[in-house]
């Protein structure tokens, strides 16, 4: 019976009384071979999720996207893709792995900004033995997000923001010492929104260093240096850079800088600083040779970065920052 229910559904999408009948049988027994594996490749993505998700919990911070990089070269969005379909459908995979639905749908309706409405109706379709594509689930998620749909749909949540990965653990014990610079300031500069060039070398981005517009200028480089207390959106640096350490506010000072720009990088090294907690970071990479890419979402961080850098900034297209990072 359910041999027949799949001939059926097949015969539906592709004329095969257009073959001679031995490329018919032969093309038509490949067809359930394949439609077999497609449902195993939705139970195998369900597992794999389940195994990402433990590992993750017997991970310290920072661990889990070091262990990813370094076994499977996976992003953490990659990661989160499995994991998603695991969380997402959880006890109800039992009736999920019957479906011959695309993995890539998974990862499509799993992900948590996708209406729990819209995710049933997709998984009603296929078990009735309608074909799911990638086309009709982008286009029903964009419409779901419509505003007349607001009211509906769930609140849009990004399944890549997780909490800040600590790939390097900073002892606490390091001690804060004074800025390098002394009362060194620049001129007088007013930050706005925008591209700064500071003394022809360093770029500086006053504004969200998630968005395209910094990611998208970005330079390889040797080392990224994320100070934050919050979510983010920022596993790209994985890829970006040879070396990537994350460390809390709170354990941060610039002796804790100095000594990871001259354990990871070398004078004439780009290195990324996605926040500029610290006023003198900027000062601190300059000293010791470093063409430093930096950016924060507060005006006044780069004010002050500015300010206690000493170097000469002026404002600078978005172009221009792509060129001089670049």
């Amino acid at each position: 019976m359910g041999g027949s229910s799949r001939s059926i559904q097949v015969s539906t999408f592709f004329d095969y009384d257009s073959l001679d009948q031995a490329h018919r049988l032969i093309v038509q027994e490949h067809t359930g071979e394949i439609r077999k594996r497609l449902r195993r490749s939705a139970q195998d993505v369900w597992e794999i999720g389940q195994r990402l998700a433990d590992v993750r919990s017997r991970l310290k911070r920072g661990q889990f996207l070091a262990w990813l990089k370094v076994e499977f070269g996976w992003s953490q969005r990659t990661a989160y893709n499995f994991i998603n379909v695991y969380e997402t459908f959880g006890d109800r995979f039992a009736k999920l792995a019957n479906l011959d639905i695309a993995t890539s749908v998974l990862y499509q309706i799993a992900s948590p900004s996708v209406p729990e409405e819209l995710r049933t109706q997709v998984l009603r379709s296929a078990a009735a033995g309608e074909k799911v594509t990638n086309k009709a689930i982008k286009s029903a998620i964009k419409q779901s997000k419509q505003p007349e749909a607001a009211e509906k749909q769930l609140p849009s949540q990004d399944f890549s923001v997780s909490k800040p990965e600590i790939i390097t653990i900073i002892p606490k014990s390091v001690e804060a010492v004074n800025s390098p610079l002394g009362d060194s300031v620049s001129p007088v500069i007013t930050v706005k929104l925008g591209w700064y060039q500071l003394d022809a070398k360093h770029v500086l981005f006053c504004g969200d260093t998630a968005s395209k517009a910094f990611v998208e200028a970005a330079p390889q480089a040797k080392l990224a240096v994320a100070v934050t207390t919050h979510d983010w959106a920022h596993d790209w640096l994985v890829d970006q850079a040879d070396s990537m350490v994350v460390v809390s506010e709170e354990e941060f000072t610039l002796s804790t800088l100095e000594q990871l720009l001259n354990l990871l990088s070398s004078s004439g090294d780009t290195v990324i600083f996605p926040w500029l907690p610290l006023p003198e970071m900027l000062a601190v990479g300059n000293r010791l040779g470093r063409v430093i890419y930096a950016g924060d979402a507060k005006s006044r961080r780069c004010q002050a970065a500015i300010a206690a850098s000493g170097l000469k900034a002026e404002e600078i297209s978005n172009g221009l920052a792509v060129t001089v990072a670049g």
